[in-house]
């Protein structure tokens, strides 16, 4: 005859929040019963556990590293010992906080980024990208800034014009021509190289104006004397519109003498032969004609 032991107060099996028992009645030994405790989820090394919502303090040991969690303000912040690595995908649905760098070797994607240091940039999801959060914020570029290779892109810029009140221009696009085509346009400045070609006619004028220089004739004959001397040509303009064209170099820009005495103009002509400047007389109109004694000079718009 076999012998049971019979407890005098039954053994109570009970669990809760993910903890299951068997049995759910009293165990008091008159009967075969195998007891077990197990939980709802796999929670081995290699199984998948999923928390509605996760209270830490402290630190957690994660393959023998410390991770700090904790509350900072309305975020959370993680603070690893070592790196953070992820090789899936990470989704953060609030805010987000790395204290130390954070290196991303793929691709990085986001509907946008806001950085703030010394100023702010933010990059919106039309890929229109604002420099700054106010008007004296400086952003110096030591390269180069590419703006398209058509004429479809432009670079606008605000320019504000206060000489008669506060004017704003926008400056669609920068133009290379040395005479850039009518009618002009205040949103389109000119490059050194254009500016320069603007201003050079006004040189060439001013030049021309000043020219003044003393020739002697070098041979004669009775009705020409010849001068090693070339005439300056009066400058001529690109546009015609924009520069006064100065009249051509006649024998009215010259003054000529003959053994100190002026001549008159109105019976002397003169023309650039080569090398030569050519002043020929008639002789019924001055009264006289040339000697190989006299000394003629010649005073004018000579090139020097």
């Amino acid at each position: 005859m076999s012998r049971i032991f019979v407890f005098d107060h039954p053994i109570f099996f009970s669990g809760s929040d993910g903890i299951v028992t068997y049995p759910d009645t009293a165990i008091t030994n008159r009967a075969d019963t195998t007891a077990s405790i197990s939980t709802i989820q796999d929670i081995t090394t290699s199984g998948s556990v999923t928390f509605g919502s996760s209270n830490f303090s402290g630190s957690i040991d994660v393959a023998n590293g410390k991770w700090l969690i904790q509350k900072v303000g309305d975020a959370v912040t993680i603070t690893p010992s070592g790196s953070f690595n992820v090789t899936g995908s990470l989704g953060v649905s609030q805010e987000f906080t790395a204290t130390g760098d954070l290196t991303v070797n793929g691709k990085l994607t986001g509907k946008e980024f806001i950085t703030q240091f010394t100023t702010a940039s933010v990059i919106f999801p039309s890929g229109s990208t604002k420099f700054g959060d106010s008007s004296d914020d400086k952003h110096p570029f030591s390269g180069s800034i590419s703006v398209g290779n058509d004429l479809s892109r432009s670079l606008e810029l605000n320019i504000t014009n206060d000489s008669n009140g506060p004017v704003t221009y926008t400056i669609t696009e920068f133009r290379n021509e040395a005479f850039p085509l009518s009618p002009y346009n205040q949103s389109q400045p000119v490059t050194e190289y254009a500016g320069a070609n603007l201003i050079a006619p006004f040189s060439a004028n001013q030049r021309y104006n000043r020219k003044s220089f003393a020739k002697k004739a070098v041979s004669m004959t009775d009705t020409v004397a010849l001068f090693n001397a070339e005439t300056a040509s009066a400058p001529r303009s690109e546009d015609v519109n924009l520069f006064e064209q100065l009249p051509n170099t006649t024998e009215n820009d010259f003054i000529f003498f003959k053994n100190g005495m002026i001549m008159e103009h109105d019976a002397l002509t003169i023309e650039q032969s080569g090398s030569f400047f050519v002043l020929t007389i008639v002789p019924n109109n001055l009264g006289y004609q040339l000697e190989p004694t006299d000394e003629i000079i010649a005073w004018g718009k000579f090139n020097s």
